[in-house]
């Protein structure tokens, strides 16, 4: 890597990787001396085990236990889940390791965010909702030298709610090309087993993907939405699960749904319809509330297009796809669902592109958007075997 980044000499931080590089400008940020810095035990015992018992990802810990963990004594690494907060609750793997890694406070009940102790893998990839690989002195905090780890966030599979991170701590071997497909295939594992856990299962869920005007699901009963309807639900749900989500103001919501501002009056009169709409869902006792200036869900609802960016933020290309059943509201012509509806579809594109296996770019191809997508299909055609079925289905489609 060349010179050695140092924490107080930002000059030296051209070596970094940018995600790194951004990450090291944030901690500088949140530690005024990261040369003594160490990550803080924030769980005592008890609270430890409360958390361990009620953290939704406990459901996953004998599969995550099986996948990962197992193999990581093997090889001598540990293996860390923590929390949405970056707090470390289950910690296991080599008992050499372990011991190693608890003189730098990596242990159950310690807290490894960014905000706590710098750059590191698990609090990276919780700041960037990324997968992220660090290695030794890559670590802001000189504490962290001794090691290298690679870690990816973990989801809710039907909410996407950031439910923590699933990380590979030790040696050389933990940033080796294949610790981080690793880490992936379990989280993969792990979330389809919460899929199928009812308690998992969101009250009330928004479908605007491949779907005319949009339906609401609460339970077993489902609604159809109006266009206009979906289109506001639509907008604000996407504004809420944006960086910078606070809501969105009359003039440009107005702007969204019709073009132009002075519409005010007239968009006042849907969102008044589309309040009525939502506490009136039967069998629903909890709807979210349609907030004014600004306009705003409180809390905001599921949505299968935000599940999509979530699924693709987590490199979970599968559950994207899975959500993804067509180009959002496709008879929509309101400028706001125009820019939505491109930006969804061109971010699927270039993850599928730049990092799909042979079967998701296959499933991709399967959408009417990229039927005539001559670069994936060149792309699918280059990583299938010459003798797969999928690759003579393809030539015969493409005329090729």
């Amino acid at each position: 890597m060349g010179r050695e980044p140092v924490p107080d000499e930002p000059q030296t931080w051209s070596v970094l990787p940018p995600v790194l590089r951004e990450s090291w400008l944030r901690s500088a940020s949140y530690l005024d001396d990261p040369v003594r810095a160490q990550a803080p035990i924030d769980l005592d015992e008890g609270d430890l085990n409360t958390l361990r018992r009620e953290h939704p990802l406990s459901a996953a810990m004998p599969l995550l236990d099986r996948l990962l963990v197992q193999p990581a004594k093997d090889a001598g690494l540990v293996v860390a889940i923590g929390d949405a907060q970056g707090r470390l609750l289950w910690v296991d793997g080599s008992r050499q390791a372990m011991r190693r890694a608890e003189t730098s406070a990596f242990q159950a009940g310690a807290n490894w965010s960014e905000r706590a102790v710098g750059t590191s893998a698990p609090g990276t990839a919780l700041a960037t909702g990324r997968a992220v690989q660090v290695s030794q002195e890559e670590h802001f905090v000189p504490a962290a030298h001794q090691f290298s780890c690679s870690a990816a966030p973990i989801r809710c599979p039907q909410t996407g709610e950031l439910l923590g991170v699933v990380d590979i701590t030790g040696g050389p071997a933990a940033v080796e090309t294949h610790a981080l497909p690793l880490v992936l295939a379990a989280i993969t594992a792990a979330q389809g087993e919460l899929r199928s856990r009812p308690r998992f299962a969101p009250q009330l869920r928004f479908s605007v993907l491949g779907s005319e005007s949009g339906t609401v699901t609460a339970g077993a009963s489902n609604w159809r939405l109006s266009l206009r309807h979906a289109e506001l639900l639509t907008l604000l749900a996407w504004e809420e699960s944006s960086p910078s989500g606070g809501g969105a103001s009359a003039a440009r919501l107005a702007e969204d749904i019709f073009g132009e501002t002075g519409h005010e009056v007239a968009l006042r009169a849907e969102v008044t319809r589309l309040r009525r709409l939502l506490v009136g869902l039967p069998g629903h006792a909890d709807p979210p509330r349609l907030n004014s200036r600004p306009y705003r869900l409180d809390p905001p609802p599921w949505l299968d297009a935000v599940g999509v960016v979530h699924a693709l933020a987590a490199g979970d290309r599968t559950a994207a796809l899975d959500l993804y059943s067509g180009e959002l509201l496709p008879r929509s012509e309101a400028p706001g669902i125009v820019r939505i509806r491109w930006e969804l579809s061109a971010m699927l594109r270039e993850s599928i592109l730049q990092d799909g296996s042979p079967w998701e770019i296959c499933r991709y191809l399967q959408l009417p958007e990229a039927r005539g997508d001559g670069e994936v299909l060149r792309e699918a055609l280059r990583v299938l075997p010459p003798d797969s079925p999928q690759r003579a289905l393809l030539i015969a489609r493409s005329n090729l």
